[in-house]
């Protein structure tokens, strides 16, 4: 296997396969590897930042740089750092020239838990910041507005709105959440690492909008014009109702019912969830089952909720939170299942205590690198 696809593939955030996981940890392993691969994640974490106003296909965009000569991935990313042309938020970086040879240096920030913040897009391609400021923006007739309490809303200014369908985008990085009052009056609450797409006005038969990652909705009701959530060929359609739909990559597809109803839609064939139920896309087929629905929504309410997990599952979810990135010294520790629950708002350092009473692992996190390892075994 070639470590450096594999480096690069994990730097992009995409899905290793068994064996490339098993590789990896095992070339990871080593103290001077571990060095050389934090150094390069530290300079990834500073690229991310800088990418809060810019959604891109990572994988694209290496690609672009890396040249067709081997060097090494260090000075390759330093190049890929250089296209986004944009301030590093959480870590700057220099590149000295000692004794012929390449040393990062970088300024560490405290892992934070995430925060209210997010970019929207407008249908001019505009970007707008939203977090700490107040912005007010005129949309073909639509007054767009951040306020004070952190959530966008979308208003009618008049009557005389063109009838062409322009559409807006909400990204929310890693580390954010937001919530968006639609011009329906519909409420989405966004979770991190989330895109929403929608059109400023709903003007035809449907309300439809499309999803990657995680969102709570409050639809407004509305018998004639149902609103729809598209993820690819897999619908939620609903006319009025709260439930909760989870669409990350490389996760199972999972639609909650807090209440009302909804039915989902996919290849011509049709479910209908009642209130508790949580439809899951597994196997190419749609499973539906009986769920603690406080627990599936309990990030909603600014908590975490987990009975008997996968640690590994647990993990991704606070990393996608807090930022981090998260490494396994032991395969066989990410199977283990666990239960906690915890507000969203705790430091990373009290969730490590939370999850080391358990006598099973130990947390390390040194900058936004946090290493798991089994000492159950011990």
């Amino acid at each position: 296997m070639n470590i450096e696809e594999i480096i690069i593939k994990r730097l992009s955030e995409e899905h290793l396969s068994k064996e490339e996981s098993v590789f990896f940890d095992k070339w990871y392993q080593n103290s001077s590897n571990r060095e050389y691969y934090n150094d390069l994640l530290k300079i990834r974490s500073g690229i991310i930042a800088s990418q809060v106003k810019e959604r891109i296909d990572k994988r694209k965009a290496w690609n672009q740089v890396h040249p067709a000569r081997k060097i090494s991935l260090i000075r390759t990313l330093l190049k890929f750092a250089a296209i986004m042309i944009l301030p590093l938020s959480l870590g700057v970086f220099l590149l000295i020239r000692e004794n012929k040879q390449e040393k990062v240096v970088y300024a560490e920030v405290p892992v934070q838990p995430g925060r209210k913040q997010a970019v929207l897009t407008l249908s001019s391609g505009q970007q707008v910041m939203l977090a700490d400021t107040i912005v007010h923006v005129n949309e073909k007739g639509m007054v767009i507005s951040n306020f004070p309490d952190k959530e966008l809303v979308y208003k009618i200014m008049n009557d005389t709105m063109k009838t062409e369908t322009i559409y807006n985008t909400v990204t929310v990085p890693r580390g954010g959440e937001y919530k968006l009052v639609l011009a329906d009056g519909t409420i989405v609450w966004l979770n991190s690492d989330s895109h929403i797409r929608y059109p400023v006005t709903f003007s035809g038969n449907t309300r439809q909008v499309e999803l990657e990652g995680e969102a709570y909705f409050e639809v407004a009701k509305d018998v004639e014009k149902p609103f729809i959530v598209r993820m690819n060929e897999y619908n939620v359609r609903v006319t009025g109702t709260q439930f909760n739909v989870r669409n990350y990559l490389n996760e199972s597809l999972a639609t909650t019912l807090v209440e009302g109803g909804v039915q989902i839609e996919r290849k011509g064939k049709v479910d209908r969830l009642r209130p508790g139920q949580q439809a899951v896309l597994e196997n190419n087929e749609i499973r539906i089952r009986v769920v603690n629905v406080e627990e599936q929504v309990a990030w909603r309410h600014g908590a975490f909720g987990f009975t008997q997990c996968r640690l590994e599952n647990i993990m991704e979810e606070l990393a996608r939170w807090y930022d981090v990135d998260v490494f396994y010294m032991n395969q066989q520790v990410k199977d283990y299942h666990f239960s906690a629950w915890f507000k969203r708002s705790s430091s990373i350092n009290e969730v490590i205590n939370i999850l080391e009473k358990t006598k099973k692992i130990s947390l390390d996190l040194k900058g936004r690198i946090l290493t798991v390892k089994d000492i159950s075994r011990n």
